[in-house]
């Protein structure tokens, strides 16, 4: 007998089905899962960290740690611990609320997707517009140097917390040929404070407080309530009542570019030998500039970009030193023998309502940059709220020796320009790779 050969066997079924979901599917919902609530990049942009960290330098900060934002809400999973003192802490940058949500009658929040910024439903679109809005936040790294309750000062540059001097870090460092030639920069960088850090649960009376205070607290009202409608209202009581005439007399802010008075609301302007501008502005007029500092507006363009103007206690230094002067030298009153009563007031207004009174929500921290005289920190832009936290940054995964662009003050991407890419092997630091940030 002869043997018969082997039926052919039949065709091997792919399941391709499984191999999608095992080779693409699954690493990809891993990998969302793991940006969303486990680890978030951060590239060093500007030296205000030197010489902890580097222009040039990546790192991944641990977001778990702090509590991780739950996607398509505001909330957050429970925390593993509180930011404390020397972390060093990446963050929303306060001076960059979350827009468009400052405006939650016209814009919905859809999503936060990180890699791809934030996504908004605009109810009531421009001519032109459409209705998708994408924000791309802006994050910034500092350490921690104060927490609620810390009482902090600085006193010829020196940090001084609770009662006690606060080393630099190792890597830290001061420019002592970098000498501001604004005197409230000064003021606010070299010789602040002291003031007590709020709690959760304190009251804080406005009116109890300076204008530099004030805004800080201001600033921090902002922050805390991200749907509401927040505004600041200073005005001057004479003898009990609004004084409606006062005005703010020869205001330098042509030294302060971050903030600029609308010139509609500009009363009277003057300019020095030097180039300087002195202003005048009516206290109603002020209030308004201060509060639409902090309003969404809308850059012109084909992407519908988002931005605001910027203000900071150097305001309130500016506004303090002109109601002293110009209350000495009132002469409303010429009898001798009575003189008027004169205070400045202060309030902030949440969804209309005026209150001189403000409750703290959540715990507050003070950030400052290891390069002291080189960090725009809380003591140009004022208290941070804990919920702007977002991870405490851990290791150095990648680093880069990328000059700092001259204009922009920070450094361009390397990896966006295709002629630099061979470049890439010869400016890394490799000896940087893979070091832990410590505290």
């Amino acid at each position: 007998m002869t043997a018969q050969p082997n039926p052919p066997s039949a065709p091997v079924k792919k399941a391709w089905g499984k191999i999608l979901f095992r080779e693409v599917v699954l690493p990809l919902v891993m990998a969302v899962v793991v940006i969303q609530f486990v680890i978030q990049a951060f590239r060093i942009p500007s030296g205000s960290m030197e010489k902890s960290l580097l222009i040039g330098d990546w790192l991944l900060g641990l977001k778990f740690l702090y509590g991780s934002p739950i996607p398509f809400s505001e909330k957050r999973l429970p925390a593993l611990a509180d930011p404390k003192t020397g972390d060093i802490i990446i963050f929303h940058y306060p001076s960059d609320p979350d827009a468009p949500g400052r405006d939650p009658q016209r814009f919905q929040f859809l999503a936060h997707t990180l890699l791809f910024g934030d996504y908004y439903w605009d109810r009531t679109p421009g001519p032109g517009q459409g209705n998708l809005v994408r924000y791309d936040s802006k994050d910034f790294i500092k350490r921690c140097v104060g927490v609620s309750g810390d009482t902090l000062s600085v006193q010829r540059k020196k940090l001084i917390r609770n009662g006690k001097e606060v080393e630099l870090p190792i890597n830290g460092q001061y420019d002592d040929l970098n000498v501001p030639q604004s005197w409230d920069l000064q003021q606010v960088r070299d010789s602040l404070g002291p003031l007590r850090i709020p709690s959760p649960g304190d009251t804080l009376r406005l009116n109890q407080v300076t204008t530099e205070e004030f805004l800080r607290i201001y600033h921090l009202a902002i922050q805390e309530n991200p749907s509401s409608n927040v505004q600041c209202s200073i005005w001057v009581e004479r003898n009990g009542k609004k004084d409606k005439d006062w005005v703010f007399r020869q205001m330098y802010f042509s030294d302060y570019p971050e903030f600029r008075v609308p010139p509609p609301m500009v009363q009277a302007s003057s300019r020095m030998p030097d180039g300087s501008i002195l202003v005048d502005v009516q206290s109603d007029s002020m209030s308004k500039a201060l509060s639409i500092a902090y309003q969404m507006s809308e850059a012109p363009g084909l992407f519908r970009n988002v931005y605001h103007e910027s203000i900071g206690p150097r305001t309130g230094v500016h506004l303090d030193r002109s109601f002293w002067f110009w209350k000495h030298m009132d002469t409303a009153t010429k009898d001798s023998a009575r003189k008027d009563s004169i205070h400045l007031r202060r309030a902030i207004k949440i969804d209309g309502k005026l209150d001189t009174n403000y409750v703290v929500r959540q715990q507050v921290l003070f950030m400052m940059g290891d390069n002291r005289d080189h960090s725009a920190d809380s003591r140009f832009w004022g208290y941070l709220s804990r919920r702007n936290v977002k991870a405490k940054a851990f290791i150095i995964y990648f680093s880069m020796d990328n000059p700092e662009d001259p204009v922009t003050k920070e450094t361009p991407v390397m990896l966006s320009r295709p002629l630099t890419l061979l470049s890439v092997p010869f400016r890394t630091r490799w000896t940087r790779i893979g070091r832990l940030v410590h505290d």
